[in-house]
């Protein structure tokens, strides 16, 4: 409500200068045809009902201010409650941040439901920059606009009420009203006569009128049907509506009538001649006495004003071509700069605007849920600038920290489950994803609002951990391509400990070629999350890579920075610590970053249970598929003597005996060993295989990409 009303009110600002514009305007054309003193009340209008305007560097109309801060904030979530914390910005995967030890700063993101984060592993000196701690209390204002919101409703209210009410009676004293012809009625009830109806507009004639006096105003009322009169006066009754509080407007559509009726008296005549002058004069003058227009709806007007049409009529002269031209041209000006353009904004919208925004989005949110709560008081009490990131974008960006506090009238009507957090019974911004964070990029010093992210899904302690979480933030809207650094980039490919495929995805953030020292920009599991590594440094990245650029340089550098394999093997040691060699490794060189986005597949071997039909879950035990090539001395310890347990040289080991559980999806392919020879089969053979199998158990391949089952092939046991 608040919003509307404060629409209304800026149109109706702007429609109050127009109106003072047109008043000059019209001044100049006191003894021009009154016709284009009319039509500039179509500026107006314009302005009163619509509230767009075609944005110029030159209008006639002063700045009107910041505007409808709602409507510039393009982006600006609306948080649904509960939570507070459930904007469509970067969430937290499910699981939550793995894969991050000392070191580096990692974070997840979902193939298929784009879910990103980043832990806060690093170290190193925090880079936030204190600027600003404005406290900007927001309650009285909006309680004052939003009682002023609701009594301008009532208002407009009572008018439409009044102006339904009205043409729906008058509707039903016209039935008996006697039909002339065409659309012309003769109604005892009339005072005066007046046009009554929309789509189908009737003249209502007063009864006993000469025919004489009747062939004038038949023609004047002819003429307010043929201009669509009618529906202009239905949008002078729908502005006094919606600005009922603007004695200017009142003023407008009063003035905006009398223009109306004498630029159709000047048709008239124009039409019959100035002959008929005195005649009409007359006629106006005896249906003025002692009668009033009683048809007052917004679907009928009649005659007013009759002392200045008279005198209107009498001086009337028909003017010269250059004369009309002229005014004309005047007209045509006004009505287009002043009613259909408006000036560029020039005042810049500033960063605690959006943050106050913000806020009342966070309000709305509330108080549109199914709670009932009601904000009753509300405080910013800290924003500040929380680091600048530059490089990422042609414009620079800044992070501002917000906190505040929201009063509910009652808070015991909020469940504070899942995210929300209140401190002596008001709401604060916590919320399990930390403090929200407004992102801003700037032209110039024109701040323009991006989104929000939250302060626990990254470390921001550190200019390459900001990096890093608008890196993120930045991909998830599209606005930058899905890799950290451009050029060379590499793909590691290698089998985790739990038997999952991962890739990593290398880069040369410095210098491209044979001396560029490669790193890992970010890796994805087997289960489709994606991990953004960040450098272990209180410098920007760009800073820290050129250091370890000229070191390699200089021979200082350990040379596996310049090998893509080798230091993608130093990754896994020293961030997911185990021992990984470089023949353990796959490397697809080169690659690019669309390469990357494919998600790993991996083979794992066990024995599955449990497949349905309806259900897409079953269980799968692990197990190791054992040559006599293996280690002898691991074969020792496990208790296996080739000669006596691998007479087919291999063995299955199958030592936990977990069943962990797993998820078919939707498109799984199902393969039976057929003899020697694999074969297709549908899911409910593939069961019936398994029946069959169940007392000595059915060995299997199971792949699996983006954490589903995609295929399951019973393994040959030769």
């Amino acid at each position: 409500m608040t919003a509307v009303f404060q629409t209304v009110l800026q149109m109706s600002v702007a429609g109050s200068y127009v109106i003072l514009l047109v008043l000059v305007a019209r001044f100049m054309l006191r003894k021009a045809p009154k016709l284009l003193s009319y039509i500039l009340w179509f500026a107006v209008l314009f302005r009163l009902l619509c509230p767009l305007s075609f944005e110029t560097p030159y209008s006639l109309l002063p700045e009107l201010g910041r505007g409808n801060l709602q409507a510039a904030v393009v982006g600006t979530q609306t948080i649904v409650q509960p939570p507070l914390d459930s904007a469509p910005e970067p969430s937290t995967p499910a699981g939550g941040t793995a894969g991050g030890t000392e070191g580096g700063t990692t974070g997840g993101i979902t193939a298929d439901e784009d879910r990103v984060a980043a832990g806060s592993a690093a170290t190193g000196t925090a880079g936030t920059m204190p600027v600003i701690a404005a406290a900007a209390t927001l309650s009285s204002a909006e309680r004052w606009q939003t009682v002023a919101g609701y009594v301008w409703l009532g208002g407009m209210s009572v008018m439409l009420a009044g102006g339904l009410v009205s043409a729906i009676r008058l509707n039903r004293k016209l039935k008996g009203a006697r039909h002339q012809s065409g659309n012309i009625y003769e109604w005892g009830g009339a005072k005066t006569p007046f046009v009554f109806g929309l789509l189908k507009p009737r003249i209502i004639m007063p009864a006993g009128l000469g025919e004489h006096e009747r062939g004038y105003i038949i023609r004047h009322e002819q003429v307010h049907i043929s201009r669509l009169d009618h529906m202009v006066k239905l949008a002078a009754f729908a502005a006094l509506c919606l600005h009922w509080f603007n004695p200017l407007i009142w003023l407008a559509v009063r003035l905006m009538d009398e223009d109306m009726e004498k630029s159709c008296d000047e048709a008239v005549i124009r039409k019959l001649g100035s002959g008929i002058k005195k005649d009409y004069s007359a006629s106006l003058l005896s249906l003025s006495t002692g009668r009033t227009f009683t048809g007052r709806t917004p679907l009928a007007f009649g005659e007013n004003s009759t002392k200045g049409r008279i005198k209107n009529i009498l001086n009337y002269r028909k003017p010269s071509f250059w004369a009309v031209t002229s005014a004309a041209a005047l007209v045509i000006i006004t009505v287009a700069v002043a009613g259909l353009t408006g000036n560029m904004r020039s005042q810049k919208l500033t960063e605690a605007d959006y943050a106050k925004q913000y806020i009342a989005d966070q309000i709305a949110g509330i108080e549109n849920g199914v709670s009932g709560a009601v904000i009753v008081d509300s405080e910013m009490t800290v924003f500040e600038q929380a680091g600048r990131v530059e490089g990422l974008l042609p414009e620079p960006l800044e992070l501002w920290r917000l906190e505040y506090r929201l009063e509910p009238d009652d808070l015991s009507k909020l469940p504070l489950a899942g995210g929300m957090n209140a401190v002596d019974g008001k709401i604060t911004e916590d919320s399990s994803r930390g403090k929200p964070l407004l992102v801003f990029a700037y032209e110039g010093d024109t701040p323009r609002y991006e989104g929000v992210i939250w302060s626990a899904e990254y470390d921001l302690g550190t200019p390459a951990g900001r990096e890093t979480a608008l890196q993120v933030f930045l991909e998830r809207k599209g606005m930058l391509e899905h890799e950290t650094y451009s050029g060379n980039h590499a793909i590691a490919k290698f089998v985790m400990s739990d038997g999952t495929s991962a890739h990593l995805l290398l880069s040369q953030p410095t210098v491209q070629g044979d001396s560029g020292i490669w790193v890992v920009e970010r890796w994805k599991d087997g289960n489709g999350y994606e991990y953004y590594e960040t450098p272990d440094t209180s410098l920007p990245s760009a800073e820290y890579f050129a250091g370890l650029q000229a070191a390699a340089d200089q021979g200082q550098q350990a040379a596996e920075l310049l090998d893509p394999a080798q230091a993608a093997a130093a990754f896994v040691q020293d961030e997911l610590g185990w021992n990984l060699t470089r023949e353990q490794i796959e490397l697809q060189i080169p690659a690019t970053s669309a390469d990357f986005t494919i998600s790993p597949v991996s083979e794992l071997l066990g024995y599955v249970s449990g497949i349905t039909l309806t259900e897409p879950g079953f269980k799968f035990d692990n197990a190791e598929w054992l040559t006599e090539d293996e280690e002898p001395a691991r074969l020792r310890r496990l208790g296996i003597d080739p000669e006596r347990d691998m007479p087919g040289g291999f063995y299955v080991l199958n030592k936990l005996a977990i069943k962990d559980p797993l998820e078919l999806s939707d498109e799984a392919e199902f393969n039976i060993m057929d003899g020697a020879s694999p074969k297709a089969v549908s899911r409910a053979e593939f069961i019936e295989r398994l029946d069959i199998m169940s007392d000595s158990g059915m060995l299997c391949t199971v792949t699996t990409q983006d954490g589903k089952v995609i295929r399951i092939a019973e393994r040959y046991l030769p």
